[in-house]
């Protein structure tokens, strides 16, 4: 396979780890020849080699001539080497901003207000006499443009005070992590 052509394969795989989709079509008519007689499953298996060597090097953000070297050690020609080495210097802080765009992220506690209540009877009951604990949780991102997201419970002491223990037991945990 000539070296344009991995060099157009690549950029197609490009598109895809940047979020901009894959083109079936356009991929098809490149590893569709009759001089190169691949398999479907060789097709699927250029592919895939290739997303996962561009993705994985974009996400320990290998520089461009490391990844070329790389790629000669496992007995790739040059000129391949050189023709996915640039497309990937090109699209690597793309990359590596889609990844980090779509990556997991959990919403971090910003703040904790809490206060405790005594209910002394309400309109159902007369006589209720019970504490009650009231949490606010100011959840939010580690983005500074968004707003916190507020979240508000309330518990019998009993409760809260299962809810203290199970958490002092995760944070144990995660310490010996």
């Amino acid at each position: 396979m000539s070296s344009v052509r991995i060099k157009l394969i690549c950029r197609q795989i490009l598109l895809k780890l940047t979020g901009k989709g894959l083109n079936l079509e356009k991929l098809d008519k490149l590893t569709t020849s009759k001089r190169l007689n691949f398999t479907r499953s060789d097709t699927k298996a250029i592919i895939a080699g290739l997303e996962f060597i561009l993705g994985n090097a974009a996400k320990h953000d290998v520089n461009q001539n490391t990844l070329q070297e790389e790629l000669m050690q496992l007995g790739l020609p040059q000129d391949t080497c050189v023709a996915i080495c640039k497309g990937y210097g090109e699209k690597k802080d793309e990359m590596r901003d889609y990844f980090k765009k779509e990556s997991l992220k959990l919403p971090q506690l910003k703040n904790c207000e809490w206060r405790v209540d005594y209910l002394i009877s309400s309109s159902e009951v007369k006589s209720l006499r019970k504490p009650s604990v009231r949490l606010n949780l100011h959840l939010g991102t580690s983005e500074e443009d968004q707003d916190d997201e507020e979240m508000a419970f309330e518990v019998t002491p009993e409760k809260f005070r299962v809810l203290i223990n199970e958490l002092k037991i995760a944070r144990d945990l995660m310490k010996d992590l």
